[in-house]
């Protein structure tokens, strides 16, 4: 178990009926954030820079909701909100855990700095969202070189 698990993205923009993404994926979520105390549970919600702000964001229905550390970034990497940089390097995390979505888009570019920023990182494919798996497979490959630890792999 990583020091923190960082749920990314899931919010009703992305994971609903009609979205790609919906149940199947909120459940696996729920799933891996039941195995984590709530205090090491941290949550991601995308807010693109023409969005308002005052604009409420809306966590994906179902979603298990177990703290109130609710980090917004405007990029795709989560590490762009110096807020949460603070809070990781605040409480001595090491190791952080990623799910949520995309595979290929917020989740990727979040798990690429993490790394960058020193973090033993591990990602949980049973609890990732991917729209575009053909292009997940280059990924994959990049997670594997810089030593990202994937669970749940099919062989």
């Amino acid at each position: 178990m990583a020091d923190y698990l960082l749920v990314v993205d899931m919010q009703s923009d992305y994971v609903a009926v009609g979205k790609a993404y919906h149940e199947e994926l909120t459940a696996a979520v729920n799933d891996k954030i039941a195995t984590y105390p709530s205090d090491r549970v941290i949550y991601i919600l995308n807010r693109f820079f023409w969005e308002r702000k005052d604009r409420k964001k809306k966590f994906a229905t179902g979603l298990l909701v177990v703290s109130s550390r609710i980090f917004e970034k405007r990029r795709a990497s989560c590490f762009t909100n110096p807020d949460l940089k603070d809070f990781l390097e605040g409480n001595g995390a090491k190791s952080i855990e990623f799910i949520g979505v995309d595979g290929n888009g917020c989740v990727k570019a979040s798990i690429l700095a993490a790394v960058k920023e020193n973090y033993q990182v591990s990602v949980d494919l049973s609890a990732v969202g991917v729209a575009n798996q053909k292009k997940f497979q280059n990924t994959l490959y990049k997670w594997h070189s810089i030593g990202v630890a994937v669970e749940g792999e099919s062989s």
